[in-house]
């Protein structure tokens, strides 16, 4: 087995497990992305990185979440056929084998849905090519075509353009909604109440940076920096309900360490010994303006996309 394949094509195989090499070089991939995408199309754009910039973007993010869940649904159903028609080694062992019947079983499903055929052509390969790294390819690009097109009608037709990026992210996002099997909301109460709870503590603690006079209280719990670690628990809560409760596998590498250690609830210890300290240098030494916002955004990203794809494939019973 080469490299590639050991690191690379057998996490996709078994749909999109980590293995220190590649949640390493993914990544490394996504900081340089990153730095990127800041430095060579926001910034000669000059789109600022505020609050109804990231507002805009919130649908995409829940875009990804839902169309990795229908990926998700579609593996189960590539499996199933794979089993029953005696194939499941292939299933497991050729990528283009599999990408073919995910994709064939995605396209069945899209037409017990919706009768086009060039939409279902269209999107069952969005949703056949979403696993890590398509997933960050696909909603980027979406993203950015979103973003190019409203502000071409922000120039003319006098739109803001977050407006227009907002109307397209809630269509995409209904339009998920619609292809998701019945949703139980068991899982949805179980994760909100945790993060509920969680939330409730940090402002607590927002309040008390107020009225005190320790510096390192202050930088980590300002209303934006406990609003991250709020979505955050929303994803350890997401991953600790999935674990505890409905026979999931933790699939990278750092959580699943923390949570063999220490239980499943080991992920929140994990998010609060990587977090804190993280917002504490942003604050402290982060300049405020475009650039703070914009790591602050990828923080919210990288713990809001996961957590709301947990929760949804929880509740849609996979």
């Amino acid at each position: 087995m080469s490299f590639v394949e050991q690191y690379f094509i057998r996490p996709i195989l078994i749909n999109g497990f980590f293995n220190p090499i590649n949640t390493l070089m993914y990544a490394l991939i996504l900081v340089i992305a990153a730095i990127l995408v800041y430095t060579k199309i926001l910034q000669p754009m000059k789109v600022r990185i505020d609050r109804t910039f990231v507002i805009s973007l919130l649908p995409f993010i829940f875009f990804a979440s839902t169309t990795r869940v229908l990926r998700d649904l579609a593996y189960s159903l590539a499996r199933q056929t794979s089993v029953e028609s005696a194939t499941l080694g292939i299933f497991r062992s050729d990528i283009l084998y599999q990408i073919n019947l995910i994709h064939s079983e995605t396209l069945d499903y899209l037409f017990t849905k919706i009768s086009s055929p060039a939409f279902n052509g269209f999107y069952s390969w969005v949703i056949t090519l979403f696993p890590t790294p398509g997933s960050y390819i696909i909603t980027f690009t979406f993203a950015l075509l979103s973003l190019l097109l409203s502000l071409l009608i922000q120039r003319y037709a006098k739109i803001p353009y977050w407006k227009i990026m907002i109307l397209i992210g809630i269509s995409l996002c209904a339009l998920n909604l619609y292809l998701l099997p019945p949703l139980n909301f068991a899982p949805f109460l179980i994760v909100m109440g945790v993060t509920i709870l969680w939330s409730a503590l940090f402002f607590m603690l927002t309040k008390l940076s107020g009225v005190t006079n320790y510096r390192v209280l202050r930088d980590v719990f300002t209303p934006e920096n406990s609003s991250l670690l709020s979505v955050h628990m929303l994803d350890a809560g997401a991953t600790w309900c999935a674990l505890s409760f409905y026979g999931y596998l933790e699939q990278h590498p750092l959580p699943r360490m923390f949570t063999t250690l220490f239980t499943p609830a080991g992920m929140f210890l994990l998010k609060l010994l990587f977090l804190i300290p993280a917002l504490y240098i942003i604050n402290r030494y982060a300049e405020k303006g475009d650039f703070k916002n914009f790591l602050l955004f990828l923080i919210l990203i990288l713990g809001l996309a996961p957590g709301l794809r947990d929760m949804i494939r929880m509740m849609v019973g996979m």
